[in-house]
């Protein structure tokens, strides 16, 4: 399929999704093409069928003449929808990506409180492109119109539009963890963003333990009143408790709150499993390695992920159980992510000195126990490593939800998956084995349990994996979270 982007003039739009960045790159060869993402997959349909307007930032562009820039998106030559960019200086740009949003809100929301760097210019920034980005979007709503924002680059977003459009239907939600009050209470400026969630209708979360965190500093901070529930099952594990917040007042308004656990794409998935190519190079794959155990992790390189951790664990399993050396590879996709910030440069360093050192250690002539990629992987390139996988380690320290684990059950029929009781697909998919990452000593273990399990409890858990994946793809979830913000806007009218 052929997709352009053509410039146009700005129009009144009654759909809007607003995120850091749009669902478009355009290459050294002027091709435009998708980035793969579920959130663009998820909002793609929507916008379609409402020719709505997806609005972004991106750098100056030498077609681009402005501070905005509105483009007719079209594939084939057919309208699909509109895309509006402001359009940010790379000094602008690097104070609000790779300053306030990485250093300062990124650390605290995954519970990293030690690795928060923050400067008030920082945040003088961040405020500056959520009123940016709160302008554009009062000038293109159409009377009525529905907003949808998403996650932590725009916390400050519902809030401003509130104030500029108050006829606006507006959904907020968040796609990290959120941490409890004394972690998101270290920062200055807890109040105006907590306020500038609340100025959203709907405001979702992954999990309850997400919502509840936010509500309860919200109740701390703000002096919200809160609303909650005693779930019907009880819940009873951290990642489900017991009770949940639903609803939090603050000066007279109401702001709802809702878990809503994004899926990953089970159509397109289970088409690729199918696809005779991409079976041929899982097998493929699967020769080239020479490894009786195929592992795979694959994720953006960052320390909420663990891979420090995963790779020591690897290490403690050739220590413990010597019958593995020889037998099982780790491949291990790591996407640099946030080049040039010094903290993820110096875990770079760290990761390929691990793997060095573990393949010396153990490897040989013909084996090597970790084959590191650092790059991204088509989609199709990715589904061809879920099947020729055995085993799928998901371990990080902190996740929203993590999708691999989801893509990966999606992509296959029977397998493994090793999931971080911190990541939020831990409360989608019970069946997986549970690890807590922070003990290397236990993911070992774990790792040779699930490698031992008798295939009928193996094939069983999957298949209770496979069944909830498909049932709440990507699709459940955009159209979940879409209808109960209807619901939520029409009650408060």
């Amino acid at each position: 399929m052929t997709l352009d982007l053509r410039p146009k003039a700005e129009t009144p739009s009654a759909l809007i999704v607003a995120s850091h960045r749009g669902p478009f790159a355009k290459g050294a060869d002027g091709v435009w093409s998708r980035k793969v993402n579920g959130v663009f997959a998820a909002m793609d349909p929507t916008l379609r069928e409402t020719k709505g307007t997806w609005i972004c930032w991106s750098l100056p562009r030498p077609e681009q003449e402005g501070e905005e820039a509105t483009f007719e998106v079209m594939e084939d030559g057919q309208r699909l929808y509109d895309l509006h960019e402001l359009v940010l200086t790379p000094e602008k740009a690097q104070a609000f990506y790779e300053g306030f949003t990485t250093e300062a809100l990124w650390p605290i929301l995954f519970c990293f409180p030690s690795r928060i760097q923050f400067t008030h210019s920082l945040w003088d920034t961040y405020r500056e492109v959520n009123e940016r980005f709160a302008d554009s979007i009062a000038r293109l709503a159409a009377p009525g119109a529905t907003v949808w924002v998403h996650d932590f680059h725009l916390m400050l977003l519902p809030g401003l539009l509130r104030a500029r459009r108050p006829d606006l239907r507006i959904g907020y939600f968040l796609h990290t963890t959120f941490p409890p009050p004394d972690v998101f209470g270290i920062l200055p400026w807890r109040d105006e963003l907590l306020k500038g969630v609340l100025g959203a209708d709907l405001v979702g979360f992954h999990i309850p333990l997400y919502a509840n965190n936010f509500a309860a500093c919200c109740v701390r901070y703000l002096g919200a009143e809160p609303t909650w529930r005693i779930r019907p099952d009880g819940g009873g594990s951290p990642l489900h408790p017991g009770h949940e917040y639903e609803r939090l007042t603050l000066e007279g308004r109401a702001t709802e709150l809702g878990a809503f656990g994004v899926g990953a794409q089970a159509p397109l998935l289970a088409r690729l499993a199918g696809d005779p190519a991409i079976q041929a190079r899982a097998r493929e794959l699967r020769t080239q390695l020479g490894a009786e155990v195929i592992a795979l992790s694959a994720e953006r390189l960052d320390y909420v992920k663990g891979p420090l951790e995963r790779l020591r664990a690897l290490d403690l399993l050739f220590q413990r159980h010597p019958e593995w050396v020889g037998r099982l590879t780790l491949v291990q996709v790591a996407v640099p992510t946030r080049e040039g910030v010094e903290a993820f440069e110096q875990l770079r360093r760290e990761v390929n000195e691990a793997v060095g050192s573990l393949n010396g250690r153990w490897g040989n002539a013909t084996w090597q126990p970790v084959l590191s990629l650092h790059r991204g992987l088509p989609l199709e390139e990715l589904a061809a490593h879920y099947l020729a996988s055995d085993l799928c380690l998901v371990t990080p320290l902190r996740d929203g939800m993590n999708l691999v684990a989801k893509e990966y059950v999606l992509s296959r029929e029977d397998g493994l998956v090793l999931l971080s009781e911190f990541a939020g697909a831990a409360v989608d998919l019970p069946d997986a084995v549970r690890v807590n990452p922070f003990d290397p000593e236990g993911v070992a273990e774990a790792m040779h349990g699930a490698l031992t399990l008798d295939p009928g409890s193996r094939q069983a858990r999957f298949s209770r994996m496979k069944a909830s994946c498909e049932a709440r793809d990507l699709a459940w979830w955009g159209r979940t979270f879409l209808d109960r913000l209807e619901e939520v806007s029409l009650a408060h009218a």
